[in-house]
């Protein structure tokens, strides 16, 4: 094992602290708004650590190092794209600011005001699905980075999975988004230091002369140049590129810390120094995935090979700090998450069916239980579904699959006065048709004729699911515009 009983404290001591924390925040939560959003309170400094604590958990440090390890330096090229995605969105207030302007809380209100109720019930189950869908790998590959790092073993994989859940659960669904905001800002210090501490002992054990040499024998030109990388390619930049803005501005989870600014302005500025991290906070897990093919060379399980590069450089006392950051980024992670999809069930699927309006007691109480049922899904789907791609690939499609469409009907309702109902029926029902294709398709891809293969390229789904909404949102409003006229608001800029 390689944890030892220092290491065991530091864990230990750092968790109780955390849950503890999310506990007391409990009494803060007065009503709704500072259950969901914190009572809209928060300001650039806090707003920006939560941010940055909730877009980077356990499960990114496994994405990112497994495509170190496959793809050498080509990878690097997503932390690039995904600094401009926040850098945009930071510097004009792209959708984030406007939709904070009208206070909404979940994406789907938006829709009922820019296009009816139905469809805020529409959008909402598609977030929902996706959003969950999103997350059912979450739980799995931070079992699997605990057990390796911790040298625990994969045997006891689901009772990781279930003590990291229950730890999660219970200060998420207690405290709300004032124990996501007050925990992230410590959890944010953590995975900071963490994160340092584990570079430099992979430094002092693999230099950088040897990880460039391996990269160029094991990889060649694709180890190093996306666009030849059989798993990137233009197709996949391009989407990368759009879902870069998309997902950024679109991402409930991560749009919530803007609603729960102070003002449309903190808002932006939340992103734009989020933004400013983005890039070095992707790499560094892609670097360690290079230095583990370095390391171990390309015989390993992709998934396991950072996990067990960090669990053989760091030293005891420091690893325990490192797992302590990493759990912490998860924390985060999680709750930001649950939070963010129990609150679009309850508000955006369920109270707009109803025929009287629901308290606000009895809101917070169903998305209570609601992230309960989220957790206990997330922890069998992880133990049961074999992905159909890297797991960077799979959550960026399950991602685009309510993304293109929200995409579609906010980017053109907020700047496109033609917008409609019909536009964006189009533009969510044809942004989730190629994700959702790609999911089942890949299932049955053995016995799928020549034609129908294109679709089972996660990267030409993903590309192809932002191109359809966009279609679906112009071409559906245009040929309507007489029979649907469009909703204006008056509180648009």
């Amino acid at each position: 094992m390689n944890f030892q009983l220092l290491d065991w404290a530091v864990l230990l001591v750092y968790l109780g602290i955390s849950v503890f924390i999310g506990i007391r925040a409990k009494k803060y939560v007065e009503n709704m708004e500072g259950y969901f959003i914190a009572g809209r309170r928060v300001k650039v400094a806090l707003g920006s650590a939560t941010l940055i604590a909730t877009e980077i958990g356990i499960v990114t440090f496994m994405y990112f190092g497994e495509l170190g390890y496959v793809t050498g330096f080509s990878c690097f090229i997503l932390g690039i794209i995904g600094f401009f995605g926040y850098f945009v969105i930071g510097k004009t207030g792209f959708i984030v600011s406007a939709l904070r302007r009208l206070k909404v809380i979940t994406i789907p209100e938006y829709y009922e005001l820019r296009y009816g109720k139905p469809v805020r019930i529409l959008g909402g189950i598609l977030l929902f699905l996706g959003g969950v869908l999103n997350m059912g790998v979450f739980l799995k590959m931070d079992g699997l980075f605990l057990t390796e790092t911790m040298g625990l073993g994969q045997g006891v994989l689901a009772i990781v999975m279930t003590v990291m859940l229950l730890v999660v659960v219970s200060y998420t669904i207690l405290g709300g988004m004032f124990s996501v905001v007050i925990t992230d800002f410590l959890q944010f210090v953590i995975l900071s230091f963490g994160m340092l501490v584990a570079t430099l002992f992979v430094l002092l054990h693999v230099n950088l002369t040897e990880i460039a040499s391996v990269v160029t024998s094991q990889l060649g030109d694709s180890g190093v140049d996306p666009t030849v990388n059989p798993r990137f390619g233009w197709t996949f930049l391009f989407w990368m590129l759009i879902g870069s803005i998309a997902i950024s501005a679109l991402n409930q989870p991560a749009v919530s810390k803007s609603f729960a600014s102070e003002s449309p302005e903190v808002g932006r500025k939340v992103f734009l120094y989020t933004g400013i991290t983005l890039a070095g906070r992707y790499m560094i897990p892609m670097f360690w995935g290079v230095a583990a093919l370095a390391m171990f060379g390309a015989d390993l399980n992709p998934t396991l090979a950072m996990p067990r590069l960090l669990g053989t450089v760091v030293p005891s006392g420091f690893l325990g700090l490192m797992v302590a950051g990493m759990i912490a980024a998860s924390m985060s992670t999680y709750s930001a998450y649950m939070l963010a999809w129990s609150s679009v069930a309850t508000r955006d699927i369920i109270a707009p069916v109803l025929k009287n309006e629901l308290s606000e007691k009895t809101t917070i109480a169903i998305s209570r239980t609601i992230s309960g049922l989220i957790g206990i899904f997330i922890l069998f789907f992880g133990l049961i579904y074999e992905l159909p791609a890297t797991v960077f690939q799979f959550i960026s499609i399950t991602g685009a699959m309510y993304a293109a469409g929200a995409f579609g009907c906010i980017a053109f309702g907020l700047y496109w006065r033609k917008a409609n109902v019909v536009g964006a029926y189009a533009s969510l029902g044809f942004g989730s048709f190629a994700p959702i294709a790609f999911l089942i398709l890949n299932q049955l891809k053995e016995s799928l004729p020549g034609s129908m293969l294109f679709m089972t390229d996660v990267n030409i789904s993903g590309f192809l699911s932002f191109f359809l909404a966009a279609a679906g949102m112009i071409v559906g409003s245009l040929l309507t515009q007489k029979s649907h006229p469009p909703i204006q608001l008056n509180q648009e800029s």
